[in-house]
């Protein structure tokens, strides 16, 4: 066998740790917009009422949450060294790369890490996801299950580079992992809520993802926005009260 199809045979062979692993350190801001270069972005009157409904909301919700924000910051940085806010590098609208904001959920260095942890991924299709992820400090599992990690995530959408209601914004390397028809998805500005979000079978199959994502693309309209924020909020206070159910129970 010579040294080609050697090669060749080792590039098939490859398993998913590497290609994985090859997503996070090959794609880079330009290889994102290359790749979403087809995803033609949407304007209009519908889109700059959907803008102004956004900043309104927001900056309402800045000044209904701080006082969450502030004992949540806090918490995390008594509980554990590093800095309160994460700034996650995600993909958003046209392509562009922007840091989605969240409160730090992890230990200090955890994207270091991640490489090693490729093997353990639970998730299907371009997720990333472990149930017990070691990362994970303790503080961080009570608000990643409680969702109040995304609360930062209102300052991204006063900035321009989310909303309120849109696809999930996702890490360089789940991108990579996509195939070519769901960069439609950044025609639209990233969410923090959207129709994965809310899908109960979400974390069963992680394909729906894409599924879902370019159907809200397809169908978007301001109503279908104004549903998916009434189901979020019911579905936020639901998940809360359950986080906090269990924690009173020792779970």
């Amino acid at each position: 066998m010579t040294t080609s199809s050697t090669s060749d045979a080792a590039a098939v062979a490859r398993p998913r740790l590497v290609d994985a692993a090859d997503a996070t350190t090959q794609l880079g801001p330009r290889d994102v917009r290359s790749r979403s270069g087809g995803a033609s972005i949407k304007l209009g009157l519908q889109f700059a009422i959907k803008r102004l409904v956004d900043v309104a909301a927001s900056l309402v919700l800045v000044v209904l949450l701080l006082p969450w924000i502030l004992l949540i910051a806090l918490a995390v940085w008594l509980t554990s060294p590093g800095p309160v806010i994460y700034s996650s590098r995600r993909i958003g609208l046209g392509g562009r790369e922007f840091g989605c904001l969240k409160f730090r959920t992890m230990r200090k260095g955890a994207d270091q890490l991640q490489h090693q942890l490729e093997q353990l991924n639970e998730a299907e299709g371009a997720v990333f996801k472990i149930e017990r992820d070691p990362r994970v400090t303790t503080v961080g599992r009570w608000l990643r299950s409680s969702g109040l990690d995304e609360l930062p995530q209102v300052f991204n959408v006063l900035r321009g580079n989310m909303s309120l209601v849109g696809p999930r914004p996702l890490p360089l390397r789940d991108c990579a992992l996509l195939g070519p028809s769901a960069w439609r998805r950044h025609s639209v500005l990233p969410g923090i809520s959207g129709p994965w979000q809310l899908d109960p079978d979400r974390h069963a199959d992680e394909t729906l993802l894409e599924q879902l994502d370019l159907e809200y693309v397809d169908a978007w309209s301001l109503w279908s926005d104004i549903r998916v924020l009434t189901r979020t909020l019911w579905f936020g206070l639901r998940r809360l009260l359950s986080t906090d159910s269990e924690l009173a129970n020792g779970g």
